[in-house]
């Protein structure tokens, strides 16, 4: 992808696009693409300009020519493209396509990230695939089949029911420990991108841990969050839907490389249809919410910012680690800061978004018995927004659960809402499960699919 005055152009084997921005869409009533047949080219000459006159390259293709020009004092975007259309002609382009069949967004880059587990346990990671985005146009790929943690190695029946992937299909695979250098190289200092970014964030931390790695300091994006804070006309927000509504390949869910694509494309559909110009952190920003980020510390989910200042402090930081360290800094799921002292008198505390009822309801004597939840111990910790805790409790009850207020030696699953850092019911369900007690811990998500809710999501 080139940047051109009022203008994208990318260039395949096949054909030049040249697609306009939407600020020039706008001012020319015409938001149409121009494609040239790379077969058709019988000439390309470049005219220098300089610091107050624009460069342009003329491309000439039998009885027709098209003249592209470039920002006054860019010298470097018209040799780039004269050098991809002389590629171009002789077979040797990029062999990449952009994203949904579609030109890409200067700026907006990062790497679709999925991973696959091989049971319950968030570690227990079998499969990694990362997708690599560059100016809303894949570039690159990579997937590798793993081994989870020692710890974490059973292969649950039903997660090999989900994904296909083995014990005997990593035998000979190395474990998920040594190919974190890899995805660290292959990310460089961009940020992922995952759908229900929490878990996959999660899964990676917790691989590490277990296996004693380094944890990656890492910054993450999530399509379930923007898209559940997008008008769109769907059903619900699981990820073959929402890549069917932006006409996005999935063809393979449940692998982790084609999951990571769909994702990528999801989040460029989301991107374009906001008619966004410029970075991913931006349009996160845009659109109310801070990005999540991964430490050995915690994982911060991504979170609504409804007072700007998580926004402000991560936006002003140079590097990956500050901006990590700055994401990590605010407390609570709609990350306060300051305000006037009649604010806040206006507003609930961050706990009272959270606080449980007074009255645990009665497991549903009548429930069914292959209802998802159906004799499990329960607890909520965080943030279910817009559901309150009441509502849950009512659902979980209804399949049958015995709902809980606090982690203790019966609870068998605990579902994670969102929330700045790690709670202390998260914290005591991890020791618990050290321990030896088999605890699930589910993401919010998981907990609305398995109660219905997610299927008409007012989001």
């Amino acid at each position: 992808m080139i940047s051109a005055h009022g203008a994208a152009v990318s260039v395949t084997n096949d054909a030049l696009t040249l697609t306009p921005t939407p600020l020039a869409a706008s001012l020319a009533g015409d938001s149409g693409e121009r494609t040239l047949a790379i077969g058709d080219v019988t000439g390309v000459e470049v005219a220098g300009g300089d610091a107050w006159a624009p460069a342009t390259v003329r491309i000439d293709a039998g009885s027709s020519s098209l003249t592209i020009a470039f920002a006054p004092g860019d010298a470097e975007g018209p040799q780039e493209l004269a050098s991809l259309l002389d590629d171009a002609r002789r077979g040797a382009a990029p062999a990449t396509e952009p994203l949904a069949g579609v030109a890409g967004i200067p700026g907006f880059s990062f790497v679709g990230f999925d991973v696959e587990t091989a049971n319950q346990r968030w570690g227990s990671i079998c499969q990694i695939g990362l997708v690599k985005v560059i100016d809303g146009e894949e570039v690159d790929r990579v997937s590798w089949l793993c081994k989870p943690p020692e710890t974490l190695g059973e292969f649950a029946e039903g997660n090999i029911a989900i994904h296909g992937i083995t014990a005997d299909s990593v035998a000979s695979a190395p474990c998920v420990s040594e190919f974190v250098p890899q995805m660290v190289e292959f990310v460089g200092d961009l940020p992922l991108v995952a759908h229900n970014a929490q878990f996959d964030a999660s899964a990676l931390r917790d691989a590490c841990l277990e296996t004693d790695a380094e944890v990656p300091q890492m910054l993450f994006a999530c399509t379930l969050a923007q898209a559940r804070a997008t008008k769109l006309d769907v059903a619900n927000h699981r990820l073959p839907t929402l890549a069917e509504h932006f006409g996005v390949e999935l063809s393979n869910h449940h692998d982790a490389c084609e999951d990571a694509a769909a994702c990528a494309g999801v989040m460029v559909g989301l991107a374009r249809a906001a008619r966004h110009e410029g970075s991913l952190m931006q349009f996160v920003h845009d659109t109310g919410f801070t990005l999540g980020s991964i430490s050995a510390e915690r994982v911060t989910p991504v979170l609504r910012d409804r007072s700007g200042a998580g926004r402000a402090m991560q936006a002003k930081q140079t590097s990956v680690a500050d901006a990590v360290a700055a994401t990590a800094e605010p407390r609570g799921s709609n990350q306060a800061g300051p305000q006037k002292k009649a604010q806040q008198a206006k507003r609930p505390a961050p706990w009272q978004s959270v606080a449980t009822p007074d009255e645990i309801p009665e497991p549903n004597p009548a429930a069914d018995p292959n209802a998802p939840l159906f004799g499990e111990h329960v607890t909520l910790t965080g943030e279910f927004e817009p559901y309150d805790k009441g509502q849950l409790w009512a659902g979980i009850a209804d399949q049958g659960a015995q709902v809980g207020k606090n982690v203790t030696k019966k609870t068998t699953v605990l579902v994670t809402g969102e929330w700045a850092t790690m709670t202390s019911k998260e914290k005591r369900a991890r020791e618990l499960m050290e321990k030896g007690q088999d605890i699930q811990i589910w993401p919010a998500d998981k907990l609305l699919a398995a109660l219905g809710l997610d299927e008409q999501p007012p989001f």
